[in-house]
């Protein structure tokens, strides 16, 4: 067995990742190159070879610190290759060591991209085709417009950036498209027998880039109770299917999309009714259970609460909903009509001149706002709500300023009764 001499920490590291690759990887300094050596023991079978670094001028990766890793990539991409026991040593590497522009013309991207489409909408976490439309069409037809182009970027991380160039660092759009086009490159890897080198190899992080310091977020903000019940009552009589429609939302703390999954059932066992959203929203992470719904009722400045009865009236087919399947969705339609509407206008208007952003799921956010200040647990107001506690810590807002001046104010009070016991 031969003695290993180079003991460097980089070698020891280099050396244990491809043991790690898999069973009998190893590689070796050749001594009299000073060239990269892997072998590959399988079998009582010993293979070796030299990695190739630039197939142009036939030059090999060197046993240095600043090539070691361009070598790892090369192995890995090696050993997917030999992974289907289709290739010996040699060819593997020999294909992991083509030219990607080469390879570029040689595969057949669009084919590749309706199949991933057929294997999104048809297996796995099976998305919505309205969903491939509207968050994985556009970005990836950007892509084979690229990759069938006259000059295609020869390697994933030119084909990302190139695609997301035109949405600011760190949006969430950025980030969306960064990840369709990673799960596409991954499955034309897997699944279409593309090369390696399409692999991405860069880090997400990289091509979402961060915010500017400037940066200022379109999420929407909460509204309080009183401004919700301004603008239903100040929405007109002929409106109610559009008043009836913003009532369930604040009260349940629905999506707008969840309107047309809501039902009501009965306890077997106590007869009371309830409400019920058979909603299931698919996702990369999973997709939502349905679940039984609560009333959080909103409250006037006044301390007056609204009983809306809509359970009741839902009961009695008395509520009325607009029409929510145009093409733009269920909360793109009821955004239109109320883009149109005084009453929102006059809302809108309220919310900027206070720095925030009003948009549908202002009423959701209210919702979450307000079983936080009525002391409802995150955990409980994540299940009501259909999403995970990690997603309502994140995502939904638990205090504004009122209620934060409120609950600082609560404390002093506190403090001070408590000094006044003390004397």
């Amino acid at each position: 067995m031969p003695i290993v001499t180079n003991t460097k920490d980089w070698e020891k590291v280099f050396r244990r990742q491809v043991r790690e690759i898999g069973k009998g990887w190893t590689v070796r300094k050749s001594p009299r190159s000073e060239t990269i050596t892997l072998k590959v023991r399988t079998n009582n079978k010993e293979e070796s070879t030299i990695l190739e670094n630039n197939p142009k001028t036939h030059a090999d990766y060197l046993w240095k610190e600043s090539e070691v890793g361009g070598a790892y990539a090369r192995i890995r991409n090696i050993y997917a290759l030999m992974m289907d026991g289709e290739h010996t040593l040699k060819q593997a590497a020999k294909l992991a060591e083509s030219d990607a522009p080469k390879l570029v013309e040689k595969l057949n991207w669009q084919e590749a991209k309706d199949n991933f489409k057929t294997y999104k909408i048809k297996f796995g976490n099976a998305i919505k085709e309205s969903q491939w439309d509207n968050k994985y069409e556009p970005v990836l037809s950007d892509a084979i417009k690229l990759l069938t182009s006259n000059k295609p970027p020869n390697d994933p991380a030119k084909l990302i950036d190139k695609c997301i160039l035109h949405h600011e660092a760190g949006s969430r759009s950025r980030e969306i498209k960064v990840g369709v086009l990673w799960q596409f490159l991954e499955y034309c890897f897997k699944r279409e027998n593309f090369p390696p080198s399409w692999l991405p190899k860069t880090n997400r992080k990289e091509h979402i880039g961060k915010k500017p310091a400037d940066w200022k977020s379109n999420s929407k903000d909460a509204v309080t109770d009183q401004e919700i019940i301004n603008l239903i009552n100040n929405l007109p009589e002929s409106d109610k299917d559009i008043k009836d429609a913003i009532k369930l939302i604040s009260l349940l703390g629905l999506r707008p999309i969840e309107l047309k999954h809501l039902s009501v059932r009965k306890d077997k066992e106590t007869n009371e009714l309830y409400w019920w959203c058979d909603y299931k929203k698919k996702s990369s992470k999973g997709t939502t259970k349905p679940r039984e719904l609560h009333e959080l009722e909103l409250v006037d400045n006044e301390g007056n609460i609204q009983k809306w009865n809509m359970l009741q009236r839902w009961n009695l087919k008395d509520v009325q909903l607009p029409n929510l399947d145009n093409v733009s969705g269920a909360a793109g339609s009821l955004s239109n009509l109320l883009r149109r509407r005084n009453a929102w206008k006059s809302l809108n208007e309220i919310v900027k001149d206070r720095g925030e952003n009003l948009g549908l799921y202002s009423l959701r956010h209210s919702y979450s706002l307000r079983g936080t200040v009525r002391g409802i647990d995150s955990g409980s107001l994540a299940d009501g709500m259909g999403h995970e506690i990690r997603t309502h810590e994140e995502t939904y807002q638990k205090s504004s300023k009122s209620t934060r001046r409120a609950a600082f104010e609560k404390a002093q009070k506190a403090l001070e009764l408590l000094t006044v016991d003390l004397k």
